[in-house]
């Protein structure tokens, strides 16, 4: 690799990409970034092979589809808004197949994503209907202990505030779960999350 194209920054390299066709300082800008942008993707997918195509699938994407690609801002920036996309596009597959669950998705990529997102993946008004029926029909100390703990009360202060033992106010919430899980499955975690949140 020419020292002219290791010493220009990314987005006059990206602009001999897409202007001339220059597919050394494409490959330049590959050398500087695909390692990173692997590292990111298995941190947040757990799966090498799914990974490596992620990454290959976006360098693919920006050299075919470079003409129509407007980079304004920090060329970087955009490589990993770009992955972080698809990583997002990929888990919600995965978890409309049912083949990954919700609870193994890095918390801080869920986190991160718009309350849309998650509205999405959970169809969360007719989802909150149930849950809010379910809750409704379990005992009233049980769900009070739940609503507590899931509002982000320790266990330790919810014994002392409703005058019982750390092992009754964990059983309370293992018995709502156990409930809950019944009829949400893989999604409950999150579900209690959103919903508890919103």
């Amino acid at each position: 690799m020419s020292n002219a194209y290791r010493d220009s920054d990314d987005l006059e390299l990206w602009q001999l990409a897409k202007v001339s066709d220059d597919s050394l300082a494409f490959a330049e800008l590959h050398r500087r970034y695909s390692s990173r942008l692997y590292a990111l993707a298995v941190r947040k997918t757990g799966n090498i092979e799914v990974s490596e195509d992620l990454v290959q699938d976006l360098f693919v994407h920006l050299w075919l589809q470079r003409a129509g690609i407007a980079i304004e801002k920090a060329f970087n920036l955009y490589l990993f808004s770009a992955l972080k996309n698809r990583i997002i596009s990929y888990l919600r597959k995965q978890i409309a197949q049912h083949t990954v669950s919700l609870n193994d998705i890095d918390l801080e990529t869920l986190s991160s994503q718009s309350a849309n997102l998650v509205q999405e993946w959970l169809s969360l008004k007719e989802v909150q209907e149930i849950y809010s029926r379910e809750l409704a029909n379990l005992p009233e100390k049980s769900k009070h202990v739940f609503e507590m703990s899931r509002s982000g009360v320790p266990n330790k202060e919810i014994a002392q505030m409703l005058d019982l033992s750390e092992k009754t106010v964990e059983f309370h919430i293992s018995k709502c779960l156990r409930v809950l899980r019944a009829k949400f499955g893989y999604v409950v975690n999150v579900l209690v999350w959103v919903l508890m949140s919103s």
